[in-house]
């Protein structure tokens, strides 16, 4: 395999050949045809798009400014001449309210260069508002409440850390879901609101933006949150939809305290909005007669249902056959996926911990995980 070559490499080559690649600094072989996107990622069919969710060290900030190490300076534009390298089309792009409340610069100008970065490389985008047990707020009281963050602490500050996640989030869920939550005077769900269109005006004008996640995994603490859930996407997806037509994502819950009800999964739909597109998650492995195989099943049935596409948002695989056959029953239901996760944070060959990291650079090599995704991926497409 060829990998991306630096610039000015690429520069010395050029003096001694008239035959290269036509986008900046990859270099592939004339066997492996572009699956990049050219036009409006918006209007693209879900079953045309695949790829990981792109992890960024400046969007993944907490409020005080913590994030990972390692990323190179260039990381947002090698990464995305890798992914096309690479054969794919698609980037799920989780950032956090925390990174915008610590840097808003920071946090918008990161915004545009991925955007930016994956036009210029026929990559399409969608942005995903992005927590993790809800907050690192309550990691200053309660250390093992640790790498958690999404909402600010004006958002979660009058709710005091307990010993465990649920007992220090589920007030604050009941709460937010109930659209109960002051702000200086606002309701937290207008607030959030006003944060959401703030990151869609300064990307929606990029062809490569194919929509907008409302909030990745909300928790549900009772069974009575289904609906209150669905009031919640039903209000955001409405404020969205008044500065982009583009598609708006919504994701499935996480539920504490009691499984999940899939005859209630149709609760949580936005209603009166158009253009959207389901985005759960799924972890087990499709096999036949698994767990999983009757998640998917149920994916493709509720989305007939209420007329909209899928983006499974997360799926990782340990071994060969488990990406074999998360992939043949994503392209047989006619989903979008992207893998959890590409990441500069671990850049050893074996990748790490919940995602099995995919990633590859210009001073490393490729992840295991990376060379069993993309071998599933052209066995079974």
């Amino acid at each position: 395999m060829i990998k991306p070559i630096l610039a000015s490499t690429l520069s010395l080559i050029l003096v001694f050949s008239i035959v290269q690649q036509s986008y900046a600094s990859v270099d592939t072989s004339a066997d492996q045809p572009s699956t990049s996107v050219v036009g409006d990622c918006s209007k693209i069919p879900m079953s045309q798009l695949r790829g990981v969710a792109f992890i960024d060290p400046i969007l993944s900030r907490d409020e005080r400014g913590k994030t990972f190490s390692g990323s190179p300076t260039n990381y947002v534009q090698k990464s995305m001449e890798y992914l096309k390298f690479y054969k794919f089309n698609l980037v799920r792009v989780p950032y956090y309210w925390e990174s915008y409340v610590y840097s808003p610069t920071d946090f918008m100008n990161r915004l545009r260069l991925i955007a930016q970065s994956a036009q210029n490389n026929g990559i399409c985008v969608v942005f995903d508002n992005h927590h993790y047990f809800a907050s690192s707020f309550w990691t200053q009281d309660k250390p093992a409440l640790v790498n958690r963050k999404g909402f600010p602490s004006f958002v979660v500050e009058d709710y005091p850390a307990a010993d465990t996640y649920e007992l220090t989030a589920g007030p604050f869920w009941t709460d937010f879901l109930n659209n109960n939550i002051p702000v200086n005077g606002r309701k937290v769900w207008d607030v959030q609101a006003a944060f959401l269109i703030q990151v869609i005006k300064k990307v929606n004008g990029f062809s490569s933006v194919a929509g907008y996640e409302i909030l990745n995994e909300p928790h549900l603490f009772d069974m009575s949150q289904y609906a209150k859930l669905g009031a919640y996407h039903t209000y955001i997806a409405k404020k969205m939809r008044t500065v982009t037509d583009k598609p708006i994502f919504f994701s499935r819950e996480n539920t504490f305290g009691f499984p999940r009800d899939p005859n209630s999964e149709s609760k949580i739909v936005p209603q009166g909005v158009t253009k959207l597109v389901y985005s759960p998650h799924l972890y087990a492995v499709p096999t036949p007669g698994s767990q999983g195989e009757k998640q998917i099943n149920n994916f493709k049935t509720w989305a007939t249902q209420w007329r909209v596409q899928v983006m499974i948002g997360e799926f990782s695989a340990a071994t060969q056959a488990d990406a074999n056959a998360f992939l043949k029953a994503f392209k047989s239901k006619g989903f979008a996926w992207t893998y959890w996760r590409w990441t500069s944070e671990v850049v050893s060959p074996s990748g790490t911990s919940l995602g099995n990291v995919v990633y590859d650079s210009d001073t490393t090599q490729p992840t295991r995980y990376l060379n069993i995704l993309v071998k599933a991926r052209d066995t079974v497409y």
